[in-house]
């Protein structure tokens, strides 16, 4: 099996999810350590979601083919025995990379806490690859590469472990030791701006992607060239018991372009209204909350992991 394959769903499924003297300072923040070179940034609260019984529950309840695992544990427990890596034994996993760069995998990373042993770590996921890393220095860490060299892994210490891209780890172990620039800007701005979550993120649209909202398509019933102006979005997912809470932040090129994206969407939204022919999924449409602030716009809702599911199944519809 080959490693960086065997390694790459793990960044996947995490997305469902500074340093002196040679090792990473013990205060430092995974957000911290993101290089300037990122142009999305997630982070993963594993253990909180992990253990929440109605996102178990929700699992579960979905329809799933006779192939895929039936229960979360057993779906956990797949992850151990293709990888060798059991998220159990993660805390919070921060994803960083180039958005345009993703199917590539050409430069992504994870700084994932947690509790690790690190020959242990290693010695099972080479178990399961019935393959060997080769190692390395890089300024003064061990640096654990595959065989075809697209994945690589680091500890920063026994609470932080670097996986991912050989060149993203290498660039969070220089932003560690102080040689490489950390992220700045709007685009951790706006992911500050969305607070705390289970599921954060904020990334820059392409401009590829923009462009393509300038042209006609059936995949949506409305015209995106509304939204072909947005440069940054942001996206945070929270629950508090029972109450999920939902929210995307858009930045536009300017104000015109927000409220007109504003307009587009609240539009949408009566329209679905009008064509739901379920009270509850009305109700839940009337909660969703548009707003625009200058040249950034906010959609905010409330509601439970069953009213998500509804909405979605009405959606897909």
């Amino acid at each position: 099996m080959n490693l960086g394959k065997s390694l790459f769903p793990i960044l996947v499924l995490i997305l469902m999810v500074a340093g002196m003297a040679g090792c990473a300072s013990t205060t430092a923040r995974p957000i911290e350590l993101v290089p300037q070179d990122a142009n999305f940034v997630a982070n993963v609260q594993l253990s909180k979601i992990l253990s929440d019984q109605d996102f178990r529950n929700a699992y579960e309840q979905a329809k799933k083919s006779p192939d895929q695992p039936q229960t979360f544990d057993a779906a956990l427990n797949k992850v151990v025995e293709e990888s060798g890596i059991d998220l159990r034994d993660f805390s919070e996993g921060l994803i960083f990379g180039d958005v345009t760069k993703l199917k590539q995998a050409d430069y992504i990373g994870v700084i994932v806490e947690g509790s690790f042993n690190e020959a242990t770590f290693i010695g099972n996921i080479e178990a399961r690859a019935k393959e060997k890393f080769t190692t390395s220095d890089y300024k003064g860490y061990k640096v654990y590469t595959s065989d075809d060299g697209k994945m690589a892994l680091a500890f920063l210490n026994d609470q932080m472990l670097l996986l991912g891209s050989p060149r993203a780890v290498n660039h969070v172990i220089d932003v560690s030791k102080g040689e490489r620039s950390r992220l700045s800007g709007q685009l951790l701005d706006t992911y500050n701006g969305l607070g705390d979550g289970l599921i954060k993120a904020a990334f820059r649209i392409p401009e590829s992607a923009r462009r393509g909202m300038t042209e006609e398509t059936d995949d949506f019933p409305f015209s995106l060239k509304p939204f072909a102006d947005t440069d940054l979005v942001g996206f945070a997912l929270n629950k508090e018991a029972k109450v999920v809470t939902l929210r995307i932040d858009a930045h536009f090129v300017s104000s015109t372009s927000a409220q007109d994206a504003k307009d587009t969407l609240s539009g949408v939204i009566t329209l679905l209204k009008g064509m739901s022919k379920e009270a509850e999924v009305k109700e839940l449409l009337g909660a969703i909350q548009v707003t625009v602030s200058d040249s950034s716009l906010s959609v905010n809702l409330k509601t439970t992991l069953s009213q998500l599911e509804k909405l979605t199944e009405s959606f897909q519809e």
